[in-house]
């Protein structure tokens, strides 16, 4: 049990980054950016592409720039016309560059299982009677060293308080001479490269299809609205909590669908019980 324990920690670091993109989003435009997973599945078979041309890590790091170009031109192309819509309008774009970004990655790079190595090795190291591979323990640190230096960024830098303040009251921000659109964009990209880590964090420890940025968006989204969809803390604090859940179940049953279920059925009883999420503020 104890390795189904510590597995589900570490997989869940890379749910949580992939969950804190969405929560950057949504704080800075109020948009459930439905393609989040999609972005980084993009930057992901780009990286997969480049692996006969340049080591692992440099064609990881090329995928995860592509996803952060991804989500910029996103930004500029389709969001800032969404931005007085209504959230209904910004759901069903989002939901449509999605299915549109998964198109082409079916139409270019096939249905075919595929798998990317990991740059760390194939390691493993036994800690306290659990075994943790080399992958998932980089998965771990690289997750949680980005969610905290992103946040320290937001909160001691001079930029990262204008975008601070810009996912906070656009308004306000506008009035104080807050270029908006500047950093709208940095948001957008900066979501876009933490789906791209996201991605390639998780194709290291297991093998990934088309399909796989909508089950991963599905945690993601749990795990944001876990953490109560304004806090990046909390959207890192719910993926430990999803993938936590989710490698229990798996280890206790060989259903089908048993995690998925596990998972809504967590977030449901968060929400009864604390919606404004684990580290969201309540409302007044």
């Amino acid at each position: 049990m104890i390795d189904f324990v510590v597995g589900g920690i570490l997989s869940g670091a890379a749910y949580g980054l992939l969950a804190v993109g969405f929560v950057l989003v949504y704080k800075g435009t109020r948009i459930f950016n439905l393609a989040h997973g999609e972005i980084g599945a993009v930057g992901l078979y780009v990286a997969w592409s480049l692996l006969d041309r340049i080591p692992v890590a440099a064609a990881a790091a090329v995928g995860i720039g592509v996803a952060a170009a991804v989500g910029f031109a996103m930004e500029r192309t389709v969001v800032r016309r969404l931005v007085d819509r209504t959230p209904l309008a910004a759901l069903a774009v989002t939901l449509g560059v999605g299915l549109t970004l998964a198109y082409l990655e079916v139409m270019i790079w096939g249905l075919n299982i595929k798998t990317f190595p990991s740059p760390f090795g194939t390691g493993a190291f036994h800690i306290g009677g659990a075994t943790i591979t080399a992958p998932r323990l980089a998965a771990l640190i690289i997750a949680g060293g980005v969610a905290i230096g992103l946040t320290a960024f937001l909160r001691r830098t001079r930029f990262g308080l204008e975008v601070s303040a810009t996912t906070s009251d656009t308004v306000l921000a506008r009035l104080s001479g807050i270029r908006v659109h500047r950093t709208r964009a940095f948001v957008w990209a900066t979501a876009g490269a933490l789906s791209g880590v996201s991605a390639v964090l998780i194709a290291t420890v297991s093998t990934f299809h088309p399909l796989s940025a909508t089950l991963l968006m599905v945690r993601a989204l749990a795990a944001a609205m876990l953490g109560g969809l304004t806090s990046i803390g909390g959207a890192f604090v719910g993926g430990l909590a999803v993938g936590l859940a989710e490698s229990v179940v798996i280890s206790q049953t060989t259903t089908g669908g048993a995690a998925d279920a596990a998972i809504f059925a967590l977030l449901l009883v968060a929400l009864l019980f604390r919606p404004q999420g684990i580290l969201g503020a309540r409302r007044a």
